[in-house]
């Protein structure tokens, strides 16, 4: 019998590859309290990595396999053992190899288990039969197989950055993404909350330079926790921080968010304001809504007032001086925490996200107080969703202009506006610009 973390993985790939569903919430609804916390992370490993890799996995097993057509059960069974033979040097290929068949006997037939048998130890005996494509004639290939990325993106980050840093940005793509959370303001001082879970065995560090933030080195102990589950800690990376940061709304005030689901910015909002301030939370999505109501509920934010609404016809009947337009991107800064992320984006959607982001932007400066600030913010690398919106808005529209903000230094642009880049961080990727209407 399969090891359960590697039966728990393929059967979310065969889920993922039938519905192409978020694999997030495949593996979680294949993970229940009776899996070891080390089996449900070796689960997740195996998993999203092979989700990263398949290009790189498919390239490898093709040269071993006759067929064009291979089941889709099967095909991810071998996606998951090559997985394992190519990236997970301290597991022996034995081993590998000996779980691999009994995972196929277990869900495929007979005759298929013979093939996967066949096919893997083809691989072990006959490497050097896996070609991939010149580094000098063809970059582009060489890098979207050995990396895993579709040929687009490499292209695009070649022409932007050059081989070395594209390969740097690729290499972090397809790490791990760390754990990282943050102290929910509305329960006691952080430092109990420290104490609480250091007696969990929770094992975490300060995040700099990103204050408030930790790492957690364990974290399926800590989303098992009461803490967890009582809303004393907030899941969420830390280059969100920048952008509510950058909000620096004082106690009191009231805020205006826009595109707030699934809420890990909206909680940080809440805290800044306090038990007096307002939070006004828009999003357009019901079903997200209801993850950021559930959310709400948890964390005990008693200070936010949700509302179901398409921005651009958002009409609250007020202006706000504190606005935060967290607006829909292609989200390539978040790639290494969205596995499927380089398969489902397609260019087009970068241009497309580009048109409706100059729409909202225009929206959210049209409720903005007269001495008030829109921090507009994306999770994305792309300066069509980045800079050139900021740009393109100030030149169309008077009486708007860049706030330069103290203590931001590492993060700013030549442009003036505020962008942490994920491989130089370890970080998802985040671009803020502050705008300031006159």
């Amino acid at each position: 019998m399969s090891s359960i973390a590697r039966t728990i993985a393929c059967q979310s790939l065969i889920k993922w590859a039938e519905l192409n569903n978020d694999p997030h919430q495949i593996i979680i609804s294949h993970i229940n309290n009776s899996v070891k916390p080390e089996d449900a992370a070796f689960a997740r490993e195996l998993f999203f990595g092979t989700i990263k890799l398949k290009r790189k996995i498919d390239y490898c097993y093709s040269p071993y396999v006759t067929s064009k057509d291979v089941e889709l059960k099967l095909k991810q069974v071998l996606r998951l053992g090559f997985y394992q033979l190519i990236q997970t040097a301290n597991i022996p290929e034995y081993a590998v190899v000996s779980e691999t068949v009994d995972l196929a006997r277990q869900l495929c037939s007979s005759k298929q288990t013979g093939f996967v048998n066949a096919v893997m130890r083809n691989y072990l005996r006959q490497p050097d039969r896996i070609k991939l494509p010149d580094i000098e004639n063809d970059p582009v290939k060489y890098l979207g197989i050995e990396y895993s990325y579709p040929d687009w993106l490499v292209k695009r980050y070649l022409n932007r950055f050059g081989l070395d840093r594209t390969i740097e940005i690729l290499k972090w793509g397809n790490t791990p993404p760390d754990f990282f959370f943050f102290i929910n303001k509305y329960f006691e001082s952080g430092n109990c909350i420290e104490d609480d879970l250091k007696q969990l065995g929770i094992h975490f560090q300060r995040f700099e330079p990103f204050e408030g933030y930790y790492r957690c080195l364990n974290p399926q102990i800590l989303l098992r926790s009461k803490l967890f589950h009582e809303g004393a800690v907030i899941v969420g990376d830390p280059g969100q921080s920048i952008a509510v940061a950058a909000m620096a709304a004082p106690e009191g005030e009231a805020v205006l968010d826009l595109f707030a689901a699934p809420g890990g910015k909206t909680a940080s909002l809440a805290g800044m304001v306090g038990g007096k301030g307002r939070v006004y939370a828009v999003d357009i999505s019901l079903k997200r809504l209801r993850i950021l109501k559930q959310n709400i509920n948890r964390w005990r934010l008693n200070n936010v007032f949700i509302f179901c609404s398409d921005i651009l016809k958002f009409a609250s009947g007020r202006k706000f001086k504190y606005i935060l337009a967290d607006v829909p991107c292609g989200g390539t800064g978040t790639i290494r925490r969205n596995p499927d992320l380089r398969w489902n984006l397609k260019e087009r959607d970068i241009y497309r996200h580009s048109e409706k982001q100059l729409l909202f932007i225009k929206e959210a400066a049209s409720m903005l107080k007269p001495g008030g600030k829109l921090v507009y913010s994306t999770c994305s690398m792309e300066p069509e969703e980045n800079g050139y919106i900021i740009d393109t808005f100030l030149k169309q529209n008077d009486g708007y202009g860049l706030q330069s903000l103290d203590g931001f230094r590492d993060f700013k642009t030549p442009g003036g506006m505020y962008e942490a880049m994920p491989f130089q961080y370890q970080t998802d990727g985040a671009f803020v610009a502050v705008i300031e209407k006159g």
